[in-house]
């Protein structure tokens, strides 16, 4: 079969990342690079001369010569970016948080869905083995019926004093603890329960940054009067690596999930899943995956490989589309909306 031609917009980190993930797919022909800074656009030249090279995205979507695009910007280029993507029928893989506005958000969901493009954005949690896992246990009613949940996430991302200059401090670009972190979480709450019913508490609060919260405190309401309480902060100097802790609890037990494993406490056991009463503790290593590459995560491979699959067969299920991402928007737009502090 012919190749899955791909392009990708934006050789930062993330870029080159994904760059070295998706080169592994066997179906896929990396095309072309956009990126501002000459350096990075010269040096694949250098190296990969077969490779086409822009300094501007356009240039790189009006050639019209990829099936699909990874969006790996700033995000405040998320928008004309995959705006222009879809005018010219390319299937676009967009990293979160897709955009800073829901009406833009909605916009592209609406088109992309009308034209028939693939759409993804990169929440990646929802590709974790152990919260699919975590996913399973609540449809299956593992659990009972879920009460309440407890979300927290941490990191040392900011522990000094900050300019106004840089993406990290400002919202329009995907800055604060909201859009970097608590949008994670709020996208995987939506994968176990769906969009919440309602924001009924919330707190954006600055350590170091000026324009943006560094801590975030919020409670909402999920369907089935779920409530989760959540606090976010990327100011905690104790953690070396960020770490996101779930707890979710229901009527026959709870399970606490994060990036290392999982602990599982039953009233009554699960024999399909071969859970027995009481506490069980799966580690991360004991829940199989098939990634055929790893960098940073296997996640990561998951979801650029879902994407290359989904444009060979428009038939697939998207794990996590604009659609999804838009959802994830709102609740972000309705926590800053609640702010206490504001």
């Amino acid at each position: 079969m012919n190749k899955v031609k791909i392009g990708i917009i934006g050789m930062g980190r993330m870029g080159l990342t994904h760059y070295s993930i998706i080169n592994t797919h066997p179906d896929v022909e990396i095309v072309s690079v956009s990126d501002t800074a000459s350096t990075i656009v010269n040096a694949l030249k250098k190296y990969i001369p077969k490779l086409k090279t822009y300094t501007d995205y356009k240039d790189l979507l009006n050639a019209k010569d990829i099936d699909g695009v990874l969006v790996t910007t700033p995000s405040i280029l998320h928008y004309p970016i995959c705006k222009l993507a879809g005018e010219n029928g390319i299937s676009v893989f967009c990293e979160k948080p897709f955009t800073t506005s829901p009406a833009q958000a909605e916009e592209l969901k609406n088109k992309f869905e009308a034209k028939g493009l693939v759409n993804q954005v990169g929440y990646v949690y929802r590709y974790n083995a152990l919260f699919q896992r975590t996913k399973e246990y609540i449809e299956k009613s593992v659990l009972g019926n879920i009460l309440n949940v407890k979300a927290d996430f941490y990191s040392s991302t900011i522990i000094k004093p900050q300019s106004a200059k840089g993406w990290r401090s400002e919202r329009m670009n995907g800055g604060g603890v909201t859009y970097e972190m608590a949008s994670h979480i709020l996208d995987l709450m939506n994968y176990f329960f769906g969009a919440p019913k309602q924001v009924l508490d919330s707190t954006l609060r600055n350590v170091y940054s000026t324009n943006v919260e560094d801590i975030l405190n919020a409670k909402l309401i999920y369907p089935g009067n779920i409530t989760c309480a959540l606090f976010v902060n990327w100011s905690d100097v104790s953690y070396r690596k960020p770490m996101m802790k779930l707890e979710i609890f229901g009527t026959k037990g709870k399970v606490l999930v994060d990036l290392y494993g999982m602990q599982i406490f039953l009233t009554e056991g699960a024999p399909e899943f071969k859970l027995e009463r009481g506490w069980t503790t799966i580690p991360s290593i004991m829940v199989e995956s098939t990634s055929p590459y790893y960098v940073r995560g296997e996640g990561f491979t998951f979801q650029l490989y879902d994407f290359v699959e989904e444009i060979k067969d428009r038939s697939r299920k998207p794990l996590c589309s604009f659609s999804h991402a838009w959802e994830t928007q709102k609740t972000i737009h309705a926590i800053f909306d609640n702010n206490k502090l504001a």
